[in-house]
């Protein structure tokens, strides 16, 4: 509704501005003549406002501003210019003047060129200071969408390894440890605080490097050997390069922590867990056992991690599931 009450003012004033320039002196000059040069500057601005519009989907003003700027004046001036020669030819055949139409209008039509081509120029600085200013506003405001996104993507992936399911099953672990191996016991402690630390300090962080993600990786490992021994099993196959490549904190975790969540862990079910990559993507892979009878699970894990590839990187994570369930997490270095 805006945009309609300016581009009428604004046509009306530039019609009504144009008849006093050109100095229009035919005899019939009263009010309908200054009002019919007032609507024909509001079509004029509504015809120049929608060809702009289709000019702004074939040159960006963001890669060829000096282009987009250059064809806007030029094309707003012409586009203008005939719809005013094409009233004028008009209003002259009414009046039984077409066959003097070059002769009577000469004048005017050089002075309305001019008039119109630097109101064009006016009119495209113009457009391109505000056009930029809204493009600012705009990518400011998707910025600050973007830090919220990924700010509520870090704290659910926080939430998820600060599960009070996490939690009492390793303090389990513990009481058990602590009559059987105390020394194994403090270790399991010590590896469990590590991994909360980690937890509590790199959630905020937008990505960090492989190589340290591992490092939580391994720690997190320790506690999952020790509460199931040889029922888990965990291979790193990844070259230096890939090692300095960034990923999301806690994305190679949450995908272990998926894996133990959908298999059961039995003497006869073992699981292994294969991080390899190749020139694109970081594979997750596990073989599949049977499902636990109770599994608690929104699919948030991959959902998250996918999310944050998307927001971040413009990325997007293959998941293949046949005979092995593998996650593929695109390399970003």
């Amino acid at each position: 509704m805006k945009k309609h009450f300016i581009v009428i003012f604004v046509g009306f004033f530039l019609g009504i501005l144009s008849y006093s320039f050109v100095g229009y002196s035919l005899e019939k000059e009263n009010a309908k003549l200054l009002l019919g040069s007032g609507c024909l500057g509001i079509a004029i601005a509504y015809t120049v406002s929608m060809f702009n519009e289709m000019l702004n989907n074939y040159i960006s003003w963001k890669k060829y501003t000096g282009l987009r700027l250059l064809g806007g004046i030029l094309s707003n001036t012409i586009v203008a210019f005939l719809i005013t020669y094409g009233v004028l030819y008009g209003f002259s055949f009414i009046e039984n003047q077409e066959t003097a139409f070059t002769d009577e209008y000469n004048e005017i039509l050089l002075k309305l060129a001019i008039l119109l081509f630097f109101v064009s120029l006016i009119y495209n600085i113009v457009y391109f200071a505000i056009h930029s200013y809204y493009q600012y506003a705009k990518g400011q405001i998707m910025r600050l969408q973007a830090e919220r996104k990924q700010t509520e993507l870090q704290l659910t992936a926080l939430k998820l390894q600060l599960s009070p399911h996490f939690l009492f099953n390793s303090m389990n672990t513990i009481s058990s440890l602590i009559y059987s191996d105390i020394k194994k016991a403090e270790l399991f402690i010590r590896e469990l605080a590590k991994s909360y630390q980690y937890t509590l300090t790199k959630y905020e962080d937008k990505w960090l490097s492989v190589e340290e993600e591992l490092q939580f990786v391994n720690s997190y490992y320790f506690l999952l050997r020790t509460r199931f021994n040889d029922r888990i099993r965990l291979k790193v196959l990844l070259p230096d390069s890939v090692l300095k490549t960034r990923i999301p904190p806690l994305a190679l975790q949450m995908l272990i922590e998926n894996t133990v969540k959908h298999n059961q862990l039995t003497d006869s079910q073992i699981v292994e867990i294969v991080i390899t990559s190749d020139r694109n993507y970081i594979h997750v892979s596990n073989n599949k056992t049977a499902l636990p009878k109770r599994v608690d699970s929104f699919k948030i894990g991959l959902s998250n991690i996918r999310s944050r590839y998307e927001l971040l990187f413009d990325k997007t994570i293959q998941i293949v599931d046949d005979d092995s369930f593998t996650v593929k997490l695109p390399i970003i270095r």
